[in-house]
């Protein structure tokens, strides 16, 4: 009798095992759905800022599309910087690898940035988010010095051959402006340049800062 009951009482044991290991499988799997689903939310919604930004630029020409380039620029600027505020600066961890390999993902915020540079230049509030990002290892600092540089080429006095003041892929900077730019670039995560990794801007008017504000 008391064999019985000890293996009635192995039973339940066994049984209530499985069901709790069972029930711990539903909620682990049921986390995995609620943690992809984010992601493909997440990543729907920078496509479909990646799409008004490329889409206004990629239509044919009609009355005062600049105006509405300009309007659209600004509204996805402040949808990216939303994004990143909530979300941080996009990355595969984020919006996970299968997500991360469409081009819209990635191509989205960086695309944005560097259709509205001058707000990172002149608003210290979103340079400073951006330089956030960089620290945290969510945005690597060449890429931060490119959406920087976008301003300096753009409205650099020389339209020939234009300047720019960090060094990125858009140019090499000017060894006039030597010890402000290795300045700006420790700022932002990056080493100073050499000499060589400069060029010679003698004559030329140059619009940079005297000092990274």
């Amino acid at each position: 009798m008391i064999l019985v009951k000890n293996n009635i009482i192995t039973l339940c044991i066994t049984v209530l095992t499985l069901i709790s290991c069972n029930s711990k499988k539903v909620i682990s799997n049921k986390q995995i759905d609620e943690v992809t689903k984010k992601q493909d939310s997440l990543a729907f919604e920078l496509c479909q800022i990646y799409g008004l930004d490329q889409g206004v630029r990629l239509s044919e020409g009609f009355p005062n599309k600049m105006m509405l380039v300009q309007n659209i620029d600004s509204l996805c600027f402040k949808r990216v910087i939303n994004f990143i505020k909530i979300n941080g600066y996009p990355t595969d961890k984020i919006l996970g690898e299968r997500n991360y390999k469409q081009e819209c993902v990635p191509g989205s915020v960086i695309a944005v940035l560097l259709h509205n540079p001058h707000r990172l230049v002149r608003e210290r509030e979103y340079f400073e988010l951006l330089l956030n990002e960089v620290k945290k290892g969510n945005l690597k600092p060449e890429s931060f010095a490119t959406i920087l540089d976008k301003y300096y080429w753009t409205k650099s006095k020389n339209k020939e051959t234009r300047r720019v003041f960090y060094g990125s892929q858009f140019g090499k900077p000017c060894i006039q402006t030597k010890d402000e730019t290795n300045k700006a670039r420790v700022e932002i995560g990056l080493k100073p340049l050499n000499d060589d990794e400069f060029v010679d801007c003698e004559g030329e008017e140059l619009d940079m800062p005297k000092e990274r504000k």
